[in-house]
């Protein structure tokens, strides 16, 4: 009876032993972070559309300047890191832009803000911002600073190259699973183009994967406690 009963306690403690080790490199360990969804309003229509036209779950209103977005993703967490000024890439660009002189017909097109969504509890090392930069061709400037987390980071005004450029913040901290951003504009020229945002962390384990951890180590314990005694 002792050692019939002997195969099941260790594969039960190998399997929990297993799901342990699997736990323990995704709590550990600086990545890429998901983003699940970003609710924003939309971009505006000037010389070439910058609306998030791409917006997935837009309810008809992907393309509608100034409609509330929320629920999916788009141009801004799709991996594509534009290359090009706004003016460069025609109507369909990959640009998302706000006119703040709209805000008098679209309120909310002044400093627009974006919530991010991971979808579950994740921490903020770092996020990443690409944005035009074409030094007030057609009204367009990097942006003056960005509150992230109502948290203000001023950006230096840059007038040495009229290209897009990342501004990367980084030693953030942050715990949650959500996290809000917003782009404040230059006052002396109205648009922001947004490119893409990424962020870099790692996933906080849920109770109950520490549960599992907790019953990983305790089978390993059995196992060499029962060896021992053999």
């Amino acid at each position: 009876m002792k050692h019939s009963a002997k195969p099941g306690l260790f594969a039960m403690a190998a399997g929990a032993a297993l799901v342990a080790l699997t736990l323990t490199p995704e709590a550990g360990f600086a990545a890429p972070l998901t983003v699940a969804s970003y609710a924003m309003n939309n971009g505006a229509h000037g010389t070439f559309n910058y609306r998030d036209f791409s917006y997935s779950a837009c309810a008809g209103v992907c393309d509608t300047t100034n409609a509330a977005l929320s629920g999916g993703t788009g141009k801004l967490t799709d991996g594509v890191l534009p290359g090009l000024n706004w003016n460069q890439y025609g109507e369909n660009t990959p640009w998302v832009g706000w006119d703040s002189n709209q805000n008098a017909l679209y309120p909310g097109q002044t400093n627009p803000q974006v919530s991010f969504n991971f979808g579950r509890t994740v921490s903020v090392n770092s996020i990443t911002v690409w944005v035009d930069a074409s030094l007030g061709a057609g009204g367009v400037w990097h942006p003056a600073s960005v509150v992230i987390d109502g948290t203000s980071y001023a950006i230096p005004l840059d007038g040495s190259d009229p290209a897009p450029r990342a501004y990367t913040f980084s030693g953030l901290g942050i715990t949650g699973s959500s996290v809000n951003l917003q782009f404040f504009q230059q006052t002396f020229e109205p648009w922001i183009m947004v490119g893409e945002v990424s962020f870099d962390g790692t996933p906080v384990p849920e109770p109950g994967s520490l549960a599992l951890l907790g019953l990983g180590l305790a089978g390993i314990g059995l196992i060499l406690t029962r060896r021992r005694a053999d």
